[in-house]
Parts: C-alpha cells; sequence; structure tokens
C-alpha cells in the first residue's frame, strides 16, 4: 500500500456564453481556446496514458454550464468553422516565415497541431464529453459537477434557489454523462453551514474547501461533517501555490512559452484582419513564438525541447515535495490513514495559460510509477478510508480574502438586492405551482416559470461578479447581469399578470437553450427526499438582529433558530435594520421585514398601530405563499393588532409572549398613554389560547393584574447560547489593558433598569477601590439624565458610556470586567445575568463543572425583581466579599 495519496482535481468551467443573436460574440471564443488549448490536450494526454498502461487517476470538474456548450451542435459547427480559419493562419505563417528557420519550425509546430486538433475533435464525433465519460468508466478519471451556472452559494439569498444550483448541477451531469456525480466542486469553494445537507439530498459524497476553512484540523485527511454524511477535502495551499504562480510556480519558468505575444497583437492588422474578431477587435490566435524569458520585454524565441525538459524537472520537483509532505504528516499526525493531499486547480491553467501543462501532468503520472506516493481520485480514497473525523466548518471560499470578498464588494454588491427580489418573486410562483400541480390550465404557466427560473439562475453564475471585481471585462459581466435580471423582472410580471405573450417566451427560450428539463424537484426538499417540517410557525416581533433595542431581539432570534434546529419552519416578520433586506434566510429562519413608519414623539402607539398594519401586510403574503401554517406567535404588545388581524383573516391559533408589562414597567398605570398600552396587552393575553412567560414572578404578575387563569400560562425560562457569548473574545487584548477594575453593565438606558441606583453607589465604591471604573454600554432615553447624574456626583471620570455595542463587543466586555451588576428596578428575567454567568473566570458566578451540570435557566425563573435587585446592590459594594456559587 502507499504511504500517501495526491489527488489532483482540474476544475473546467466556462459561464454560458452562446450567443444566438451574435454568431460572432467576442466570448464565445473563450469556449474556442479553452476546446483547443485545455480540454483537447487534456483528453489527449488521458488516453495516452492509457494507451501506455501508465497507472494515472485525476479528477475533472465539469460544470453544467461547460457541458452544455460541448455538446451543443451549433457551437460544435462554429468551433470548427474557427478552427478552419486558424488552420488557414497556419498555412500563411509557414510561408512568412519561410526565410526564419527558428519561427519556420514553430508554424510548422502550429499547422500539425490545429490540423491534429481538428483531426481530434472530428474524430470525437465533436463530443469531448462522450470521450471523457469513456475514460471515467475505466476508473482512471473522475468526473465531478458544479453549481448549474457556477452560482456563488452564499450569497444566494433562499434555500429553493442553492438547492436548485446543486440539483439541477447533478440532474444535468447525469444527462449528458450518463451517471450521477459523485463529488462536487462547490462553486469558488464557496461554503455555507447547511450546504452539506443539500449535498447528501443528491446523493454527494465529497467536496472541495480552500485551506483556512479547517482550522486547527490536518489538511492531510479528509474530514467528516456532523450535519451530513458528506466529506471535505481541503486544498493545500503549498502544492497548488507551486503550480499556478506565474512568479514563484512552474508557468513563469524562463524556457516556457510566453502567453502574452501573440501574432494577433504583434502583426499588422491588414496580415491578421481575416481572423481576429470581426468587428476589427485584436485577439489571441494562439500562434506564440517566445518564451518567457525573463521578466522584462524583450523576448527569444520558443525551444519546445527545452520546454519538454522542464517539464520533467519540474513533475520531479513536485512529486519530491509532495513526498516531503507526506513524511512529514505520517511523523506528527498519529492517524493509521494514508496521508491526502489535495491540489485542485482550474483546468485552463493547463495548456491554455500554462502551454506546457497538460504535458507537464503527463510526466507527474509517468515519474510516479512505483513511488510511496500514488495519484487518487476523491470516491476511491474515501471507498478505501472512510473513517474520518466528525467536525463542522465555518463559511469560506477561495480568492482574495477567502471569505467571498472577490464576489460581494463594492464593484458588484448592486446585484444582490434586485436578485434577492428575484428570489422572493420566485419563491411565491413555485409554491403556486406546487399548489397547481396537475391542473389542465398549468402548462402555460409552468413554460413561463421554468424560464424565469433560467434567467434566475444565469443572472446567479458568480462569473459577472467577478469579473466586476477584476475590471477586465466588466462591461460584458454587468450586460450579462443586467440582461438576466431585467428578462427575469419581465417575466416575473408577465406571469403575474397571467398573460406571458407566446412570441416573447419564444424568443427567450431559443436565447438560452439550458436546462431544459427543470422539475419541481429541483428547487423543493418535499420533491426531492428531504425531511418535511414538523411545524410551521409564524412570528411576528418588532424588533429582531440587527434592529435591537432590548432583550427581546435576542429571545425571538435565539428561539426562532432553537426551533428552526428542531425542524420546525419559522418565518419571523419584522422590522427593517440598518442594511437588511427584505428578505434573508438567518440560521434555518426565514426572516420578512417590513420598513418601520417615520417616528413622531409623543404618538408611540400610533406610530405602533402604523408598524401593525405593515406587518400585517407582509404577514398576509408569508402566509398565503409559505403556507399552510400552524399557529401565529406574537411577541408582546407591539405585535398585537396585526396577531389579532392575522389570527382571525387565518383562523390559526394565537400564542402570545408577554416579556414584560406596562403595569409592571411602571407600578401602575399612571397616564392615558400607560392606559392604552394596558388594554393592548389585555386583549392580547386575553385572546390568546396559550400565554408564555419567562419566570414564575412573571406568571403572578398576569394572573393579578390580568385574571389569567392558570391553565393558560405556561413558564419556559430563557437560556443563552454559550457558543454565542465565545464569539469575539479573542480581540480580548484589546478592551482592557490596565489594571483598575471594572464594573460592568449592558442593558437599554430606561428607568427600570436601575443605572441610576448604579451610579448612586458609586461614590461609596471609590472610597474602598478608587481606580474602579464603571462601564455602561447601551443607549436609551436616559442616556443624558444619566451623564448629568455622573457630573452631579463627581464621578464622571470614572463613568464611560459606551452606547450600543455589538454581542462580540458585549462578549468582550462581560469577558474583561471584574464585576457585572444588574441593578433593576423591574425585571421579568434578567438574560444579561446568565450571559455574565457564562464565564468560568468570574469572581461573580464561579461555575464549576459540577455546577454547569446541575444548573438550568429553570433555576433563575423565580428570581423577583426584589431580590435581583438586593443581590447586585450587595455585591456591587462588597466586591472583595463575593459568594460563591453555593452560597447563591
Amino acid at each position: 500500500m502507499k504511504k500517501g495519496y495526491l489527488t489532483m482535481i482540474l476544475h473546467a468551467h466556462l459561464p454560458y456564453v452562446r450567443h444566438e443573436e451574435r454568431a460572432n460574440a467576442l466570448e464565445e471564443r473563450w469556449l474556442f481556446e479553452a476546446l483547443s488549448e485545455t480540454y483537447l490536450p487534456l483528453l489527449a494526454m488521458f488516453e495516452r496514458l492509457r494507451e501506455s498502461d501508465v497507472p494515472f487517476a485525476f479528477a475533472l470538474t465539469m460544470s453544467p454550464t461547460l457541458l452544455t456548450l460541448l455538446t451543443d451542435v451549433e457551437m460544435a459547427e462554429r468551433y470548427v468553422k474557427h478552427m478552419k480559419k486558424t488552420i488557414e493562419l497556419t498555412e500563411k505563417e509557414l510561408v512568412r516565415t519561410v526565410h526564419q528557420p527558428e519561427m519556420q519550425n514553430l508554424a510548422r509546430m502550429y499547422y500539425a497541431r490545429y490540423r491534429g486538433l481538428l483531426d481530434q475533435f472530428e474524430s470525437c464525433g465533436r463530443n469531448v464529453v462522450q470521450r471523457l465519460a469513456d475514460l471515467e468508466a475505466s476508473g482512471q478519471l473522475e468526473l465531478l459537477t458544479c453549481g448549474a451556472t457556477h452560482g456563488f452559494l452564499p450569497v444566494i439569498g433562499r434555500g429553493e434557489l442553492r438547492r436548485a444550483q446543486i440539483a439541477i448541477a447533478c440532474a444535468t451531469h447525469e444527462a449528458i454523462i450518463g451517471r450521477r456525480p459523485r463529488g462536487i466542486w462547490l462553486p469558488e469553494c464557496g461554503y455555507l453551514p447547511g450546504i452539506e445537507q443539500m449535498l447528501a439530498e443528491q446523493g454527494l459524497t465529497y467536496f472541495c474547501v480552500d485551506a483556512h476553512a479547517f482550522g486547527e484540523h490536518s489538511l492531510d485527511r479528509p474530514l467528516l461533517l456532523k450535519e451530513a454524511q458528506v466529506y471535505a477535502l481541503g486544498r493545500d495551499p503549498e502544492a497548488t501555490q507551486q503550480v499556478w504562480s506565474s512568479i514563484t510556480g512552474y508557468p513563469g519558468d524562463p524556457d516556457y512559452r510566453e502567453y502574452y505575444r501573440d501574432i494577433g497583437f504583434d502583426l499588422s492588422f491588414d496580415y491578421v484582419r481575416d481572423y481576429i474578431h470581426p468587428e476589427g477587435i485584436r485577439v489571441n490566435t494562439g500562434i506564440k513564438y517566445h518564451r518567457v524569458t525573463g521578466a522584462g520585454e524583450q523576448k527569444e524565441f520558443y525551444k519546445p525541447e527545452w520546454a519538454a525538459q522542464k517539464c520533467k524537472e519540474h513533475a520531479l520537483h513536485f512529486i519530491s515535495s509532495r513526498l516531503q509532505r507526506v513524511r512529514s504528516s505520517i511523523a506528527s499526525a498519529g492517524d493509521e490513514r494514508p496521508p491526502l493531499i489535495t491540489a485542485p486547480y482550474d483546468a485552463e491553467l493547463f495548456g491554455h495559460w500554462w502551454f506546457e501543462g497538460p504535458q507537464w501532468l503527463e510526466r507527474v503520472a509517468i515519474e510516479m510509477i512505483d513511488m510511496e506516493l500514488g495519484l487518487i481520485t476523491p470516491s476511491a480514497y474515501l471507498e478505501q478510508f472512510p473513517e474520518a473525523l466528525r467536525a463542522t466548518l465555518e463559511m469560506s471560499s477561495w480568492g482574495r480574502g477567502g471569505y467571498a470578498d472577490v464576489w460581494l464588494n463594492e464593484t458588484n454588491d448592486w446585484i444582490y438586492p434586485h436578485l434577492h427580489r428575484l428570489e422572493e418573486r420566485f419563491a411565491a410562483m413555485l409554491r403556486k405551482a406546487k399548489r397547481m400541480e396537475g391542473a389542465p390550465e398549468e402548462s402555460g404557466f409552468r413554460r413561463a416559470l421554468w424560464q424565469l427560473a433560467r434567467e434566475i439562475l444565469l443572472a446567479e453564475a458568480s462569473d459577472w461578479a467577478f469579473m466586476m471585481t477584476m475590471g477586465t471585462t466588466t462591461e460584458y459581466g454587468v450586460r450579462r447581469t443586467t440582461e438576466h435580471l431585467a428578462r427575469a423582472e419581465r417575466l416575473a410580471d408577465l406571469i403575474g399578470a397571467g398573460t406571458v405573450p407566446e412570441r416573447v417566451l419564444a424568443e427567450w427560450e431559443a436565447a438560452t437553450p439550458i436546462f431544459p428539463e427543470l422539475k419541481l424537484g429541483h428547487f423543493l426538499p418535499e420533491e426531492s427526499g428531504a425531511v418535511q417540517p414538523k411545524r410551521r410557525v409564524l412570528m411576528l416581533s418588532w424588533e429582531f438582529p440587527p434592529r435591537t433595542v432590548g432583550g427581546l431581539a435576542r429571545h425571538v432570534y435565539d428561539l426562532s433558530r432553537a426551533m428552526a434546529a428542531e425542524n420546525i419552519e419559522v418565518h419571523v416578520v419584522t422590522c427593517h435594520g440598518e442594511g437588511t433586506p427584505e428578505y434573508a434566510e438567518v440560521g434555518g429562519v426565514h426572516v420578512h421585514r417590513v420598513q418601520a413608519p417615520d417616528y413622531e414623539p409623543d404618538q408611540f402607539v400610533r406610530w405602533a398601530a402604523l408598524l401593525n398594519i405593515r406587518m400585517g401586510a407582509l404577514g398576509g403574503r408569508v402566509l398565503a405563499e409559505y403556507g399552510p401554517f400552524d399557529l401565529i406567535h406574537a411577541h408582546d404588545w407591539l405585535a398585537a393588532e396585526c396577531a389579532h388581524f392575522l389570527s382571525e383573516r387565518s383562523e390559526l391559533p394565537l400564542v402570545a409572549t408577554i416579556h414584560a408589562t406596562e403595569y409592571g414597567r411602571n407600578e401602575g398605570i399612571h397616564d392615558p398613554l400607560q392606559g392604552q398600552i394596558f388594554e393592548i396587552e389585555r386583549r392580547l393575553v386575553q385572546e390568546s389560547a396559550v400565554v408564555i412567560v419567562c419566570s414564575v414572578y412573571m406568571l403572578t404578575e398576569l394572573s393579578e393584574i390580568y385574571g389569567v387563569g392558570a391553565d393558560k400560562l405556561h413558564v419556559l425560562p430563557n437560556g443563552v447560547d454559550l457558543v454565542e457569548l465565545s464569539r469575539g473574545v479573542e480581540l480580548l487584548a484589546q478592551v482592557k489593558n490596565s489594571t483598575a477594575k471594572t464594573v460592568f453593565f449592558v442593558g437599554r438606558l430606561v428607568p427600570e433598569k436601575g443605572v441610576q441606583v448604579l451610579l448612586a453607589s458609586a461614590p461609596e465604591v471609590l472610597k474602598r477601590h478608587q481606580e474602579t471604573r464603571f462601564v455602561i454600554a447601551g443607549k436609551g432615553p436616559m442616556l443624558q439624565a444619566l451623564r448629568e447624574q455622573a457630573e452631579f456626583l463627581g464621578i464622571a471620570g470614572h463613568v464611560d458610556f459606551l452606547g450600543f455595542v455589538t454581542d462580540e463587543e458585549r462578549n468582550r466586555l462581560i469577558r474583561a470586567a471584574d464585576v457585572a451588576v444588574f441593578p433593576s428596578l423591574y425585571e421579568p428575567f434578567g438574560i444579561v445575568a446568565l450571559e455574565a454567568m457564562g464565564w468560568e473566570h468570574r469572581p461573580l458566578f464561579r461555575a464549576r463543572e459540577a455546577w454547569r451540570k446541575s444548573w438550568s435557566p429553570v433555576a433563575t425563573a423565580g428570581w423577583s425583581s426584589q431580590v435581583t435587585q438586593k443581590v447586585c446592590a450587595t455585591r456591587c459594594c462588597r466586591s472583595s466579599q463575593l459568594p460563591n456559587t453555593q452560597q447563591r
């Protein structure tokens, strides 16, 4: 058995560049160049190795758009026409260079090369794909799929469209290749947690990610994801850099052919005019006479025999480097599985950018015969060594920065609001199509719907955003994006109006003859065997991150995500936050946002009424488009009116969670505004089928002030996610850089939170601990009054008012503080107290392992506001005598 293995994955992809209206589209030359310089040479190389009985194994991605182009009869005819013109040019070159021996030898090489390529293409029946499929059947080549249109999955707004990119890719692969793919190249290595479940639905067993996605795990062995039986292979940076880089890698060697010197640019316009673009645009012809030579402009003639020798030297160097890596991995890993080095590359590097690339790959296969390092396909390795470490991965990509920067930045971010809005409209139409299935009048609707799907899928292609970032073919990237978005918008409008002209539909179908057999199953999980949700809940809340006013946003955020993790489909209707889209999927939760009305001082109830009208309208659309639902869940009085409206309209049961009451906040009802809010709360409590509160104290309060029976009330204590509390603490050193003691408060700056009590106690604390700092995080109407109080008490120099802080900043501040204080006058359940308890190092709450095992949020559910206030006051003034958790 080999000591280690190398899997080389060549990712072959082109965007869908077929242009029916422009047979001489400049971009179609990308396909012709790739065929002549990469795909046909690679096929010839594979077949030579097979005929020579050289044991080789490569993996080759064939994206669905590329497969479609390579099997398009019209595109094949255009390629043959292109090749005949190229051969005609090589014949002219034989005449032109007859008196220049070095160039003449190269001209003969090109004449023979292009004649051979055309003969090879014709001998394939003009179908390169079929010959590659035959090679796969031999076991020496493995063909992978990709996203349907190479859509960058992390920026696609809806799960249905991410699923479709994967499902349509697998279906297209099977239709053209004749068998289902086992692996997938996630477009741009773009991984998002949850994608593995979509891969498993389609029977895919592995995918590639960039190195940083593996975190602290070794790259030399695949990981098995925790959420699905799917493996992740980590890209080896050294193996790819050695080959890919034109500066430090092999392609930059002086003896290899120079890519940037082509007779299409070097010779006179009159000489090449018939062999460049018909509009007079100079392009590469593929005939290049020079070698890299050096960094300067001066280039010497190319010598194929020198390049061949360098291919052998570089192949041996590459193998030696990988062997060294394998031996090091074996020595340090302590893993019985032999290491697997994963080396992925863009296929077009080999032949197109690096002329000798296919020749180098061939030498690698030949030189590895009988070595302790073996070439292997990913599937073959996983079949032999299925055991793997279970792990979770974070969102990642390859490319600049490693986290989607290439595909989401200031040059292309304008795409996504338009795209996400279209995805929303399309998702609603999909649900209508599902309900209409089998109806006699559905055929025209279905046909238009599938063309809409094609336009959206093509608009999602990552190629367009990439072009805008690189600034090379920006105009084309913008044109293709806007073209598909405009067609999709127009189709969606026509479908909505119920009239799609046959002429328009036929014209657009002819322009994009791709994915002819679209199905509902490509988009909807129920059609592909996925588990159906246990329940479907519509949740109403006026705040949801990033719009965070108080603890309600955190409660709804955590609750909805936890429900989604239990296979409950949750749709939250809420307000817009800064920069938020109308729709987003957040942690598996469907979040729909409305624009909040303008706020008018002293008109809070009126503002809430207008907000409820907007939330009710959006909620009605959600019920219609995503239904059927099981219940409606409203949070506090600010969502009461739309909750009543939607519950009555849909005849669904209403559940309400009361987080606090107007009576409790104000210790009674004292003015008309409070009275209005009290009446809204009372009606919500009385008309709800079930009322949830977060503590026994709140159960008692609702029973007393609203007369609610015990059978209707349910106590569900709050909790905190310890994983969420760890985010951002790696920057802790930036938070605390002094020896001063820190007293920390975080919360909304309103009277009931009692910050004024904390400040009143500060002078006494400072008498005993002069360097103490009081850090107040949060915003609210009392901010100015609290600043004035600090000035009046003479402690302003010891108090830091931070304003709003992010969750990560809050985590760091809690972690750095010496004591956390929450002196609430009214607190149904202080989540911040639980967050402070989440740190083992805190003297306030020494969370030993035994205590953690026995503790639960239920233990805090009965805290009354009096107990909370008393405990906080004691700990604030006597921090040197803090009780341990057992004493608590």
